[in-house]
């Protein structure tokens, strides 16, 4: 039952198409020069329609009223029969005079014994080889040029193309088009002469001799190449030619790019702690955000998401590492300020006159630095005075500056004087987070990050092709 039906369809389409083919031989007649009035008829409106381009709204009207309906109406008036026998004795006869005496002529589908239903096939099959054909011929000259297979005459004509295309931007309402369609069409019309067509073919034999006899001969292939303008006559000549007028030098080396992501890591408040020493930062998570203070998903309450250790990390999709190893950002300060990010404090590096590097501290509070081990970390600012140890209570402190104080500033100056003896005389060796406290949770938030940058390549990837059409 399959198979009556998938073969119904083109039997269906055969009886009912002749009606294009029909029209496909008229325009070639047309245009053939068969009939060379009708050819003449044909530029002479073609013509007027250049000269004056309202009149195309006209021409499919006229088209069908000389077309379709004329020839309907002379098909139930028709003249009548010769007379050989009898004469007429009156001296004028109107053929349209009276009442219709023909039928209304209709369109029919070709019956599938007919003569016209196997032409209609051989149509079909010659239209598709037709198509087939141009098909090819297209996929040789336009897709070379055009797919970046050859990078070099690819980039020309994309050169030559936008050139052309801004020109076209601005000057497009300068040029004659009127003139221009005028002549195109009369070119076109003219070449399909049979006299023009002998004329083509001679000088293009004549154009692949001397191309020929050029290719073959080096001295005056170079003559001709320093005191003439050599014409392409094939498609891989036009591309050389485009080649040599635009000496693109293209890069070979991969591009690259530079990929970052955060190590995280996290320490609970001290106030949640019994212990009277801050508790040891645990590494949490590899991120490829920043999870700062004022970043969205922060202030969602959302945990950062990432892979817990170095070796999971991967590239972007269709990227491969170009780098052996991650490196360390020391100049955290650079990617704090291109984003903006407050409410932290971070390392920064001074060099003295003998270029060498010490340790200094530099947050968004201004604070001055202290030595100790170097390390790249970005720390939260710890929440302010008076807040609880809850997280959720937290006030992390955005803009402007803030000197973290003791307990007891608010109520008592002289045990904040106590508190700041007591703070001049810890021990120098001990780090920036703790050096100054905070009840007892030291200088910082629970988070601190510090970021690792890697070059990445572009991967090479298979090649894709294009079908010309989809089966059924």
């Amino acid at each position: 039952m399959s198979f009556f039906m998938t073969e119904s369809i083109p039997i269906t389409d055969s009886s009912r198409v002749g009606i294009v083919f029909v029209f496909q031989n008229r325009l070639i007649r047309l245009l053939s020069w068969r009939t060379p009035t009708q050819t003449l008829s044909f530029l002479a409106i073609y013509t007027f329609v250049c000269l004056d381009p309202h009149l195309l709204a006209a021409v499919p009207l006229a088209a069908i009223l000389l077309s379709v309906m004329v020839p309907a109406f002379t098909s139930r008036h028709p003249p009548p029969p010769p007379q050989h026998t009898v004469s007429v004795t009156m001296p004028y006869y109107s053929t349209y005079a009276g009442p219709a005496i023909a039928p209304a002529p209709t369109i029919k589908p070709a019956s599938e014994t007919s003569k016209d239903f196997f032409r209609n096939m051989r149509d079909l099959q010659n239209s598709m080889a037709d198509f087939s054909n141009v098909y090819d011929v297209m996929v040789s000259t336009i897709t070379p040029a055009t797919n970046f297979s050859n990078e070099v005459s690819s980039s020309a004509l994309f050169l030559y193309l936008t050139v052309a295309t801004c020109l076209l931007f601005i000057s497009a309402h300068l040029l004659p088009w009127r003139l221009i369609f005028l002549l195109v069409g009369y070119g076109l019309t003219i070449s399909m002469h049979p006299t023009a067509q002998t004329w083509l073919i001679k000088s293009r034999k004549h154009a692949q001799e001397q191309a020929t006899l050029a290719l073959s001969d080096a001295p005056i292939q170079e003559q001709k190449r320093i005191y003439s303008f050599p014409l392409p006559t094939t498609p891989a000549a036009l591309r050389s030619t485009l080649a040599s007028f635009s000496a693109i030098t293209l890069s070979t080396t991969p591009e690259t790019r530079e990929v970052e992501i955060f190590e995280l890591q996290h320490r609970p408040l001290s106030s949640s702690i019994s212990s009277t020493n801050a508790a040891e930062w645990q590494p949490h998570v590899f991120t490829p955000s920043p999870y700062d203070p004022l970043s969205p998903s922060r202030i969602a309450g959302e945990r950062p998401e990432g892979t817990r250790f170095f070796e999971d990390v991967q590239p972007p999709e269709g990227w491969e590492w170009a780098s052996k190893k991650w490196e360390l950002d020391l100049e955290a300060g650079e990617w704090v300020n291109d984003r903006l990010v407050v409410g932290v404090a971070y390392d920064v590096l001074h060099r003295d006159n003998n270029d060498q590097a010490s340790s200094g501290t530099a947050s968004t509070d201004s604070r001055e630095g202290v030595s100790g081990e170097f390390g790249g970390w970005v720390w939260d600012l710890p929440p302010a005075p008076g807040g609880s140890g809850n997280r959720d209570e937290e006030l992390w402190l955005a803009y402007g500056d803030y000197q973290v104080p003791s307990v007891g500033q608010r109520d008592d100056e002289k045990k904040k004087g106590k508190n700041k003896d007591k703070t001049k005389k810890e021990p120098a060796g001990r780090d920036w987070e703790e050096a100054t406290r905070f009840g007892s949770s030291g200088r910082t938030g629970e988070w601190r990050r510090r970021r690792w940058v890697r070059l990445v390549k572009r991967r090479l990837m298979g090649g894709t092709t294009g079908e010309g059409g989809s089966g059924g």
